[in-house]
């Protein structure tokens, strides 16, 4: 399994992941994307966007052949480095909750969210999706307590 930065030639294969796992979302020139490869296929995909002044993963996903095989791990453990000077967030399935635990998400509330983010959150559950709020704060920072001190990311 090779884990690296999306090169421009991975954008077709990418794009194919996320259709077929139903993902719409559209990759920013700005995103950092990390890609994982078997072989010479693209297998899984993780994004690192800034959204109002915040650290967003966002659209990790793995095909289906090649799920429960840690992957997801590797992807989110490439994160880490960035991770771990930003403050972060992700809007996973409320089934990842352990998944992300692991690399240091916790739940948030949705008053603790940038506007942009408690939206989309508000948009996922009213179409049924079972989804949660969750935060990680940069390595070695205290929580924060104020809504406006998350907008730490230039």
């Amino acid at each position: 399994m090779r884990i690296t930065q999306a090169a421009a030639s991975d954008m077709s294969a990418i794009t194919d992941l996320y259709a077929k796992a139903g993902y719409g979302a559209a990759i920013n020139p700005s995103d950092m994307v990390i890609v994982a490869h078997s072989d010479e296929q693209l297998v899984g995909v993780v994004r690192l966007c800034t959204e109002e002044g915040v650290a967003v993963l966002r659209g990790m996903q793995v095909r289906s052949a090649f799920q429960r095989q840690g992957i997801g791990a590797q992807l989110l453990r490439a994160c880490k480095p960035f991770l771990d000077q930003h403050i972060s967030f992700c809007l996973p399935y409320a089934h990842l909750l352990g998944f992300y635990g692991q690399a240091g998400f916790e739940t948030a509330n949705e008053a603790d969210l940038p506007d942009v983010l408690a939206q989309r959150l508000s948009s996922y559950t009213a179409q049924g999706k079972d989804i949660l709020a969750m935060r990680r704060f940069p390595h070695g920072v205290a929580e924060q307590s104020t809504h406006h001190s998350l907008r730490t990311l230039a």
